[in-house]
């Protein structure tokens, strides 16, 4: 059965090499030990880890060109969503396996730390030619990860801070941009707050130009009267003079809830 990429609910396979009727043999599937790793679970496992924390450009560096032209701005936006409110992938469980012209059909059971969802995946050489969320379980997850990211987590106050920390009345350095954040609508256990942030910064272009290697993981009392929020900061770099948009990826650990935060800004060239 020959299937192509369209729509993300459901996500189908890409290949015109996979219409060749006898290049699917459903009697040649294989169930593999669920501890086996090869490259193309290896392969798999990269693109579901780059796919949840949005970096566009590395996942689609390690697809064909035929699928990374079928995958547009909305879809990755909802599996980033959706993988980032899952978690990491705890498992990858082979169920089964056909061989294609040039590489390999393979099922999972991938399972998270949030939910588990069939997945199939065509892998053409290194790259990934193809790939399906079964329809009714990644419907579910893709739901639950926008009631989460629609709770009572927001941003109320954002500004630009100086070497010192205070608040900047001057030009930004584009070696050092320093911030802070205001947010409100975290949940708290045992009286703290936990949130992660992830940072990634895109010229006028919406070409990427940082992403810190590791996300800021910040831990910071509640306050004694019960107050749901508080000040975070951090910082980013840019290459140079110009216009640039800051994304910010928020997660409340102990609610379970995701947002995006993003702020346009510009770095003037030296006098």
């Amino acid at each position: 059965m020959s299937l192509r990429l369209s729509s993300l609910l459901p996500l189908v396979l890409c290949g015109a090499a996979l219409t060749s009727a006898g290049a699917c043999d459903k009697s040649a599937a294989t169930a593999a030990p669920a501890d086996a790793t090869d490259d193309t679970d290896r392969l798999t496992t990269k693109l579901l880890a780059e796919l949840s924390i949005g970096a566009r450009d590395a996942a689609l560096a390690l697809c064909t060109q035929s699928l990374a032209a079928d995958l547009d701005e909305r879809e990755l936006a909802i599996l980033a969503r959706t993988l980032d409110w899952l978690g990491p992938v705890a498992a990858l469980e082979r169920e089964s396996e056909d061989p294609v012209e040039g590489g390999v059909r393979r099922r999972y059971l991938a399972r998270f730390d949030r939910g588990e969802v069939g997945l199939t995946v065509v892998v053409l050489g290194d790259k990934i030619e193809g790939f399906e969320l079964d329809e009714s379980e990644w419907t579910a997850l893709v739901d639950r990860a926008a009631e989460a990211a629609a709770g009572s987590l927001r941003v109320i106050g954002f500004r630009y801070l100086d070497a010192e920390g205070n608040a900047l009345d001057g030009p930004l350095d584009p070696a050092s941009i320093n911030y802070e954040l205001m947010v409100e609508g975290l949940d708290a256990q045992l009286r703290e707050h936990h949130a992660v942030i992830g940072k990634t910064v895109f010229d006028a272009e919406g070409h990427e130009v940082y992403r810190q290697r590791e996300d800021d993981d910040v831990r910071f009392p509640q306050a004694e009267t019960g107050a749901s929020g508080g000040r975070i900061t951090g910082m980013v770099a840019v290459p140079g003079p110009g216009r640039y948009e800051l994304e910010l990826r928020i997660r409340d650990l102990v609610g379970a809830q995701t947002m995006t935060h993003r702020e346009s800004f510009e770095v003037s060239p030296s006098p």
